[in-house]
């Protein structure tokens, strides 16, 4: 069942630039105004400038406990405020016509909007998901949050424009046009969150019980697709932000109410802040830096290689409190790691058969899986390796991946998954011309299927890595720590 969500109370406080200089009133619909679109004007919107701070709720049972705060430049912007919706009322959902979502949100449900929103649906989505397929959460969940949530769109349609703006050359109208609508869709997403945020820190109940079950999902998907925004110009400060802002109300979450129920949008939602947590980690060293998140259920079509990515997250734990400490790691932890990566496999092999993937999808499937459990192995032994066997058991598991990742029949539909897998072959080619040469190719044909995002940054570390005349024991993990410290890069 689709639940209720809050409703605009109110239009912005102030006209866009447009109408304000030909001087005539501005009916202020979002995302855009009519007044503008009737005359073949882009419409400004009504920017601002937004940065995450910190908060500290000040009233209820979180007083004195960290929340995020959107500090503002000085300006008198006003949007929309999402409010509870307490009455009977449903938002109408996917199923109903523009006109009645426009008239429930109060937006400008526009030609515009609507393309942008099909793009989301037939593009994004598909590489958002680990695997695609009529279920796709991206989908299922967070198009229908879309309709009933402003804040919720505006990030979907800064996305979808930013990601349909790099189908142009940078020097093409068509480009410039689509990253100022991407600009302006964030910025109201932004001023709007500001509002989400404020009122949270102000409440005296803020128990998850007395709260709208779907106001904390909203928050956090639209900081999810902000992350994505910001993912696409592969800026490490901003994606980094968001992605801290997320953790933040998730934390927050679990300390309003440990026993709250999940259902499939939290679960969803707390799973794809999980797993980019857990790759983002890869790269940062830093046990301060350590994150929550992990209570969530497996379920077959949102958690898909959930498995995999607990063990990466376990393995990359081990690593840091092992070389903060200055101790090597228990034998007995690498043999339990060995076997959770097994059970990984079978459960994944298990998973393909429920997801109903037809013809070469479901055999690809099973070859990813390979993939990913050969690269986890890999992982693995990198780390936590205290014996020479750990050598062979890499070479065979390196030959694995080459073997699978060459029997995939369409690697176009699993392109965006390859990334960890290939990075970690990557770090097992030193020497190797002839592989160093397939890696890079296999990571081109990557960023050119699912977009460059960091990956270009990933590419050119390895690229490095193969370069220097390092002694056989200096992994790249330690290149990265001792030798390049502060180089962070997220390998998705």
């Amino acid at each position: 069942m689709t639940p209720a969500i809050f409703r605009p109370s109110s239009l912005p406080g102030q006209d866009c630039p447009n109408c304000t200089r030909r001087r005539i009133n501005c009916d202020r619909t979002l995302p855009e105004c009519r007044k503008c679109i009737s005359r073949g004007l882009p419409c400004p919107g009504y920017d601002i400038i937004l940065k995450w701070g910190n908060g500290v709720a000040s009233r209820g049972k979180l007083t004195g406990r960290m929340l995020p705060v959107l500090e503002s430049a000085e300006t008198n912007f006003d949007v929309p405020e999402d409010h509870r919706n307490t009455s009977t009322n449903r938002i109408p959902a996917l199923k109903e016509n523009a006109a009645s979502i426009e008239r429930g949100l109060g937006l400008n449900i526009n030609p515009t909007t609507l393309e942008l929103m099909k793009h989301f649906q037939q593009n994004i989505a598909r590489k958002l998901a680990w695997v695609d397929g009529p279920t796709n959460p991206w989908r299922q969940v967070i198009i229908p949050l879309a309709w009933m949530s402003p804040t919720v769109l505006c990030a979907v349609l800064s996305l979808s424009s930013e990601d349909l703006a790099f189908k142009y050359a940078q020097d093409h109208p068509r480009h410039n046009y689509l990253q100022s609508i991407s600009l302006r869709f964030r910025n109201n997403a932004l001023a709007l969150l500001a509002r989400h945020i404020s009122s949270l820190r102000e409440r005296d109940t803020p128990q998850i019980g007395n709260l709208d079950p779907n106001e904390i999902s909203c928050i956090l998907a639209s900081m999810l697709i902000l992350y994505n925004v910001e993912l696409l110009d592969a800026e490490p400060i901003k994606w980094r932000m968001h992605l801290h802002a997320a953790r933040v109300i998730v934390q927050w979450r679990e300390q309003a109410s440990s026993r709250a129920s999940l259902n499939e949008i939290d679960t969803f939602l707390l799973y794809e802040h999980y797993y980019a947590s857990v790759f983002a980690g890869l790269t940062t060293f830093d046990l301060a830096d350590e994150f929550t998140g992990e209570q969530f259920e497996n379920s077959n079509d949102i958690t898909i290689f959930s498995d995999f990515v607990r063990v990466i997250h376990r393995v990359t734990r081990i690593e840091r409190v092992a070389y903060d400490q200055g101790s090597t790691v228990d034998p007995a932890q690498i043999e339990n790691i060995i076997r959770e990566v097994d059970a990984a496999r079978q459960r994944m092999a298990l998973l393909g058969q429920r997801i109903h993937l037809q013809g070469c999808h479901a055999q690809d499937f099973q070859h990813l899986v390979s993939i990913f459990y050969h690269a986890s192995l890999i992982y693995s032994y990198q780390v936590l390796k205290s014996n020479s066997s750990a050598d062979s058991n890499i070479q065979a598991s390196r030959d694995s991946i080459l073997d699978h990742l060459y029997s995939l029949s369409n690697r176009e539909t699993f392109a965006h998954d390859l990334v960890w897998p290939l990075f970690i072959l990557g770090t097992e080619c030193r020497g190797l011309p002839a592989m160093q040469e397939m890696v890079s190719r296999e990571m081109e044909a990557v960023m050119k299927i699912s977009g460059v995002l960091d990956r270009r940054k990933v590419l050119f570390f390895l690229q490095h890595y193969w370069s220097l005349d390092l002694d056989r024991s200096v992994t790249w993990i330690y290149l990265l720590r001792e030798m390049m410290p502060g180089k962070m890069m997220l390998i998705l």
